[in-house]
Formats: structure tokens, sequence, C-alpha cells
């Protein structure tokens, strides 16, 4: 009797294991057969033929290639809660080269069934997307707010508004990790909110254009975005280079703004919007705008609320010339103790340290960020991530400036400590001899 309870039991278990397991969906361009069955020895070759068999919690997973013709733009969920990604979405050289390309024929993804924060596509290059009399060249929100990860959206176009993205009707979309360059519209070049509170975190925003407003971003009748850890540089507009907006309240966070250019209101432009009697208003704390005051334009009526923290230098970029390649820009922070070469996939150490290291909100989440750092998150792009510029000495543990008894007493504390920690000096997840090794040989270090 109680060896079939237990065959029981263990039957239990393994109907409950297979039933929790997650379901992928395989794609690749070059599969060995058209349309292919989504099996990772037959993958479809089409992505909304991988979409059209999902159900909710399926992943499904696209290899890298190039993704163009009937099948693979204007790409539909239809309100699945799934994930569409790459097969690694935090290998920036994988998202490069796993490409959605409409070739002008059309938008990249069109997000209009009420997708939530549940359907989740990460780790794709969209470029090419074309709306033709429309909106949204690359992406397409309507009533939808998907999460986009890790995502660039390139070289895309709308005749009307958005030609990166374009949100409208509480199309309140997340946006993390993602770049928006090279992108074109009537109105908001970059990305285009209407009646929706997109939040973008970490996020590169530039070299977007617009004939009229925003260049980076237009936000437009209750467009209320919230943007934190953002650069948004070098996009061009005749009002707002960076950031318009129009009947909209607007919060930005931790983040760079930098040679935008427009005719009025180079960094940020806030007017009134007659039609629905709205005045704009934004909330900028411990960011970096570049000349400030100078390149903001502020109607009557709107309010501007420079908050706590805010400076006014050059960012120090680890390469950025305003007139040169836009292809050879890097926008890691320079820094004398640590930046991060996406290149050689190395820190390198710089003459300079950017002022927008440790200068981001106190209250901000500083943990992700790689030791040595002032205990404060950075401004831009990277900050509050892995790839955020370092600085400080690492035996400094609590960032005084020195390397003294203090520190020695805080690094006995955690002795053979077997975790990751500021104390854990060689990274492998125990504090012991090696780490003394190194504390010793930064004894009596100040900062200069």
């Amino acid at each position: 009797m109680k060896g079939n309870l237990l065959l029981i039991v263990f039957s239990l278990l393994c109907i409950t294991s297979v039933s929790n397991a997650v379901n992928i969906i395989y794609v690749d361009v070059d599969g060995p057969n058209e349309p292919g069955g989504g099996t990772i020895d037959n993958p479809f070759r089409k992505i909304q033929d991988a979409i059209g068999t999902a159900i909710d919690g399926d992943i499904i997973e696209v290899r890298p290639g190039i993704y163009t013709g009937e099948g693979n733009y204007d790409l539909n969920p239809g309100g699945k809660s799934i994930t569409i990604r790459s097969i690694n979405p935090e290998d920036p050289n994988i998202t490069a080269n796993t490409v959605i390309d409409p070739n002008g024929a059309g938008r990249g993804i069109y997000f209009v069934s009420e997708e939530d924060p549940n359907c989740v596509v990460s780790g794709f290059t969209i470029r090419n997307g074309y709306a033709a009399s429309g909106s949204g060249g690359g992406i397409y929100c309507d009533g939808s707010s998907p999460s986009i990860i890790n995502c660039t959206i390139a070289s895309c176009t709308a005749d009307f508004y958005g030609g990166g993205i374009y949100c409208y009707n509480s199309s309140n979309l997340r946006l993390t990790g993602c770049t928006i360059t090279d992108n074109s519209a009537g109105d908001g070049g970059g990305i285009e909110c209407e009646l929706s509170s997109p939040q973008l975190t970490n996020c590169i925003i530039n070299n977007n254009q617009t004939i009229l407003h925003g260049g980076g971003v237009d936000c437009y009748n209750l467009g209320n975005p919230i943007l934190t850890n953002c650069t948004i540089v070098k996009n061009s507009a005749d009002v707002g280079g960076a950031v318009c907006l129009r009947g909209s309240d607007v919060s930005i966070k931790n983040s760079i703004l930098c040679a935008n250019e427009a005719v009025i209101g180079e960094q940020l432009a806030l007017l009134y919007l007659n039609s629905t009697s709205y005045g704009s208003s934004t909330l900028v704390d411990y960011c970096n705008v570049r000349d400030g005051q100078t390149r903001v334009s502020v109607d009557p009526d709107c309010a501007l609320i420079w908050g706590a923290g805010n400076i006014d230098v050059d960012p120090n970029f680890a390469s950025f010339n305003p007139g040169g390649d836009h292809n050879l820009w890097d926008f890691h922070l320079q820094s004398a103790y640590g930046r991060w070469n996406p290149k050689g996939q190395t820190w390198v150490n710089d003459p300079n340290t950017s002022a927008c290291i440790d200068a981001g909100d106190p209250n901000s989440d500083w943990a992700s960020e790689p030791w040595p750092n002032g205990k404060r998150i950075n401004m831009g792009a990277y900050g509050g991530t892995n790839q955020a510029s370092k600085n400080g000495n690492p035996a400094d543990f609590d960032v005084n400036g020195v390397v003294n008894v203090v520190d020695f007493a805080k690094f006995s504390l955690k002795w053979f400590a077997e975790e990751y920690c500021i104390e854990d000096l060689t990274g492998n997840r125990e504090v012991d001899f090696a780490d003394l090794i190194v504390f010793v040989e930064n004894w009596l270090w100040q900062n200069q």
C-alpha cells in the first residue's frame, strides 16, 4: 500500500512538473521547411506563424537573421500574454543581428488588442519600418501596454506621428534598455505619446528628426511619460529638440539631455494646447541638461519645475562628436576608475571622470551598478545597470575618500562570508585571504 502511495505521489509530481514547463516555439529564417512546425529541429520560418500558434505563457524564441517579407512585419500578438525574444536579449550582438525589417512595406510590430505588460518583446533590432499616411513606423500601440526590453528601433519613418514608436489611447507601454535612433516623422521623430503614459527606463534616444514638434519625444494631449535614466542626445525639431510637451505632464529623472537642436527649445519646449485648454508641466530632477535654461522654452500657463540635483556640464561621453559619424558614438560615461567598453567587452580607464557619475537621485536604487561606486546611481542610460561607470576605490567601503581602519572593520565583519558583497574584492563569492591582499594593497588610499 505504501509503495502504491509513493507511486501516486511521484506521478503527481511528474504531471505538475510537465504542466508547469514553459513551452518554447522556435523561429529560424533559415529553417529547413516552410512554414515549419515550431520545434527546435523544425522551426517556423516566419514570426507571425509562431505567434499564431502561441497561447498565453508561451515563449517564441527567434534565432539571429534578417526577418523580412510577409509574416515578418506588421506583427500582431493578438492580445496574447506571450514573450517574443531573441536567443539572448542581454547580448547586444545578438540584438543587433536579430532583425525585424519591413523594408519600407509596413510597421515592425502592431499592438492593437489591449496587450498588457505580460506581452513582452525582447532583444530585437526593428529597422526600416514605414507608416505611410499613418503613425508609428517601428512600433504602433493603440490601447495597449506591452513591455519592450533591450530592443533597438532604428531608421523608421511615419508620415504623421512617432517615427520610432507611437503610443495612443492609454498605451502605457514600458520600454527598458532600448535605443531609439535615426527615426523621423511629422511630429515625434523618436516617440509620440498621445493620451498615454509610457515609462522609459535606461533608454537612449538619439539622432531622431522631425520638422515640427519633439525630435526625441513629443507629448501631445495628455501624453504623460516618465523618463528615468535616459540619454537624449542630438535629436532635432522645429520646436523641442529633445522633448516637446503640448498639453502634457512629464517627469524626467537621472537623465542626460545634450546637443539637441531646435528653433525653439533645443532641450525642452512646454506649450499650451489651445484646442483642449491644457497647459504643460515637467518635473526635472537630478538631470544633466546641457546649457540648462538657455535651451528651454516655456509658454505662459505652463510650468517647468526645476527640481533638486540638476547640473549643466559636459557629460564626458566615451565617444561623441555631434558633427561626426553617429555610428561611432558611445554614451558610456568616462571614468578614471573604470568604464565599460562594449567593443572590447572589457573595463578601461579614462583620464577624466564624468560629473554625471554618482550624481543621480540619492533615493534611486544603485545596487546593480558594479563596485566601486559612490553608493549612488549614475545619470544617463547606463545608470543603475551592470554597465554603469565606476568611481572610487574598491576598498573604501564607507565611501569617505580614504581606506582606513573603519573600512577594515567593515571588511572583518564579512570575513569568510560566502556571498556577493562589496567586501568580496576578487569577485569569487567568498571573502578570504585573496580579498585581504587586495585590501592591503589599497591601505591608506586617499581620494585626490
